[in-house]
């Protein structure tokens, strides 16, 4: 099972696809520094991202945290927006084509990016 998904993530591994995986992860978000930061150079830190997963090198970077009080006091912790993008990638690309094939995707409202 591991050597067939694995192939399946080689066949969706695309500079295209992760640029799509990158608008699907701004979506609501684009107002945010980290994303406005991602996006100004956003040709090289996909094509960074990709030689990375590419060559296996990629590494996930460290989570930030902060708190927000209202309407209560709450603990966030937010990822990278790389690390965001990735994971869009993997649960449009990898998991809906091999684990969630039998799910209806209408119900979950989720692009299929195949």
């Amino acid at each position: 099972m591991a050597r067939w998904i694995r192939n399946q993530y080689d066949k969706a591994l695309t500079y295209e696809n992760l640029m799509k995986a990158h608008k699907l992860s701004k979506r609501g978000k684009f107002l945010r520094k980290d994303v406005i930061l991602f996006s100004m150079d956003v040709e090289e830190n996909i094509q960074k991202l990709y030689e990375e997963l590419k060559t296996g090198k990629y590494q996930h970077g460290s989570y930030t945290s902060f708190k927000i009080y209202e309407p209560k006091e709450r603990r966030i912790v937010s990822q990278s927006m790389q690390d965001k993008v990735l994971k869009i990638y993997t649960l449009y690309n990898t998991l809906s084509s091999t684990i969630l094939l039998h799910m209806d995707f209408h119900y979950f409202h989720l692009p299929h990016l195949l």
